[in-house]
């Protein structure tokens, strides 16, 4: 008995121990008083990068064409950053000057970026990924065991609870005084590298939360590619100006030599001089003024050519001090297919730019492009923003969409009940059209609660074979310009649901080709971020046309339509109708809908030994919708996403019986690169 006694102590000793220290970690953000948001260090960031294999499958990486391309397979670069952290949202990285043996000073594995400013005492350790085991919100995901090192420092061990992506393994040393964490080491695998991070963290007030110095090691692998790199940041430098400009690369090169905290050891130098070797032109002079350079082969010219603009992002920036910015996704590229039993195969490409006239004027716009190689339809989407006052975003924005295939068989019903005459409809393809639509929106935001938009939209039809609706002495094309007007409340602000009022009306006919109506909607979204990686995205909306309808062949809700170019798991994957037919978005004088979405990183199958390893978050969808001719329409389904793709399953029921099922399927593969 007394065995037994002396066992449970000690073990209750333990216990209180470890939970003590924990507390003590968990609670040690809350004890520091100093201001985080915008907290700006500078920073001295030194790499190497080693090519162990290799094939042409690199190709198909983003910004990976030059390790393929070239014969070396060590490479080496050194940058000067400066970090500005942020309570709230992603850090922000600025590079004040960078030198590299990688042509273009490209960068490669560009993910490997966001670990060098982590958030360790966040609920995400970079931006949205990577579940901290130091946030007591996470602690559900991990368990610790505690082992005491001296009178002030414990060793915290972190293993994962389900082998999940987004958790991290590793350890660290806890100030048991404080709470501290003195130094750590985390180890994880996501979106194609396996990560080994150690962080030395600072020692007082706002730069304990922060590390000092932190050793990367990465290994990248994909389709028998393999490489491997190694990152040191030394943080806490003197502060330099952002706006630093540099005439040639050999200018920037000797900056960086004079503020370096330490020297390039001996094997870097090594890499430099190699570098320097190979790239300054092989001269033979012909007399005493002329020179003539070796020139570079043509297939590599080619291969580059190809690579810079057919394969990778093509991403800049221009403008006198650097305000404007372009980023062109590839305009070939397997991994921006996508796939449902709906659409069928879908190809999208997606054009960013923006310039920046103050910190409050700016205009950028977000151009997509995609193929529908079932429905062979070239669709584009054009939107152009102007603001001239973000701070209320006050803004001008002109929208063009074209390309859009509807079906509408109400031109048809309408030609059936004035032709009794023996008519073979069914082979005369009436109920098919192209549309376009042009709108131009002035939106203003009075305060945080309540805002205002309005302005014109302009929409157009054409019959897809026009010759049939000739013989039939019938327009082949129809249009209708409307003034659209929008109230949105915010009732809690930024934080809370969105309600909006849409109010939309049609001038005075023209001609017999244009429409008459009078629409009215009503929707209201809201999007609850809830701690560790969780959401909870609800919509739910009406709409109903009031008048004139006998003379309204084509049904356009601005709230509840398709979108012919799907995106993404961010993009479009929620709030949306997976299964309906696309017959029944232009069928109906109203709609009343609801969706709503959860998604987290361990919900279902994440908790499955080796699957979980692969997926980064899982979502539950639940929709429900009722048209004039479909009523009691509903959507269930479930989704995934990895580093490869994204997958979701969706079962369509009418009035509580089975109808349809069918996937949805898109590439996410360096989606994020």
């Amino acid at each position: 008995m007394f065995f037994v006694i002396c066992i449970n102590v000690g073990m209750d000793g333990k216990d209180t121990y470890r939970v003590f220290v924990i507390q003590k970690m968990y609670n040690y953000f809350s004890t520091i008083d100093t201001l985080l948001e915008g907290y700006k260090t500078t920073s001295y960031l030194n790499y190497q990068i080693k090519t162990d294999k290799k094939n042409i499958t690199l190709l198909g990486v983003p910004s990976m064409y030059t390790f393929y391309n070239e014969d070396r397979n060590e490479f080496v670069g050194e940058a000067l950053l400066q970090f500005t952290f942020h309570t709230k949202g992603e850090n922000e990285a600025h590079v004040i000057a960078r030198s590299s043996t990688i042509r273009h000073h490209r960068r490669m594995i560009p993910n490997l970026y966001d670990y060098l400013s982590p958030n360790i005492y966040s609920t995400t350790l970079i931006s949205d990924q990577l579940l901290s085991p130091f946030n007591r919100r996470n602690r559900h995901f991990y368990k610790f065991e505690v082992k005491k090192l001296d009178e002030s420092r414990a060793r915290l061990e972190i293993r994962r609870k389900a082998p999940n992506t987004q958790a991290v393994r590793g350890h660290a040393i806890i100030d048991t005084s404080t709470g501290r964490i003195v130094s750590c080491l985390l180890s994880c695998e996501y979106d194609m590298v396996a990560i080994e991070a150690s962080f030395d963290m600072g020692e007082n007030g706002i730069q304990s939360l922060y590390p000092k110095h932190s050793h990367i090691k990465a290994k990248f692998t994909f389709m028998g590619n393999r490489m491997r790199a190694i990152y040191d940041t030394t943080y806490g430098l003197p502060l330099l100006s952002d706006s630093i400009t540099f005439q040639s690369d050999e200018e920037e090169r000797a900056f960086l030599e004079r503020h370096r905290p330490y020297s390039l050891n001996a094997f870097q130098e090594g890499l430099y001089e190699e570098y320097d070797s190979l790239n300054r032109p092989a001269e033979t002079p012909i007399s005493d003024t002329l020179i003539v350079s070796e020139k570079k082969p043509f297939h590599r010219k080619l291969w580059n050519f190809i690579s810079d603009n057919v394969i990778h992002h093509i991403n800049g920036r221009f403008g006198h001090e650097s305000q404007g910015y372009y980023r062109l996704s590839p305009p070939l590229n397997p991994f921006y297919l996508s796939y449902s039993g709906r659409r069928g195969l879908h190809y999208r490409t997606k054009l960013r730019w923006g310039y920046e006239f103050t910190s409050n004027r700016e205009i950028n716009s977000v151009v997509k492009i995609g193929y529908s190689f079932k429905q062979k339809q070239l669709l584009i989407n054009i939107p152009v923003v102007f603001y001239f006052d973000k701070k209320n975003n006050g803004y001008v924005k002109y929208h063009f969409i074209n390309g859009e295939r509807v079906t509408n068989t109400t031109v048809l019903e309408k030609l059936k009940e004035e032709h009794t005459d023996s008519i073979n409809w069914d082979a005369m393809d009436l109920d098919y059209f192209k549309h376009s639509e042009s709108i131009f929106m002035l939106h203003y935001d009075f305060n945080p609660y309540w805002g205002v938009e309005s302005g014109i939209i302009n929409n157009q039809w054409s019959a897809i074979i026009d010759k049939n609706f000739e013989t039939l002495d019938k327009p082949t094309r129809y249009h209708a310009t409307s003034w659209v007007g929008i109230l949105t409340l915010r009732p809690w602000g930024w934080k809370g649901p969105i309600l909006t009022f849409n109010y939309e009306r049609t001038f005075k006919s023209l001609s017999k080709k244009s429409m008459n109506f009078e629409k009215w909607e009503i929707d209201c979204s809201y999007l609850k971020r809830l701690p560790s990686l969780r959401s909870l995205s609800i919509r739910a909306g009406a709409g109903l046309y009031t008048s004139n309808m006998e003379k309204n062949y084509f049904l356009e809700f601005n709230n509840f339509s398709n979108n012919y170019i799907p995106g993404g798991w961010n993009d479009d994957w929620s709030g949306e109708f997976e299964l309906l037919h696309d017959n029944w978005y232009n069928s109906s004088k109203y709609y009343i809908r609801s969706n709503m979405t959860y998604e987290s990183p361990m919900l279902l199958l994440s908790w499955i030994p080796y699957v979980g390893n692969v997926i980064e978050k899982e979502r539950l969808y639940f929709s429900v919708l009722n048209l004039s001719h479909l009523s009691h329409y509903c959507e269930l389904g479930y989704g995934i996403t990895n580093r490869v793709f994204s997958m979701g399953v969706f079962a369509g029921l009418k009035r509580g019986a089975y109808q349809s099922i069918g996937i949805k399927f898109g590439f996410e593969l360096f989606e994020k690169w």
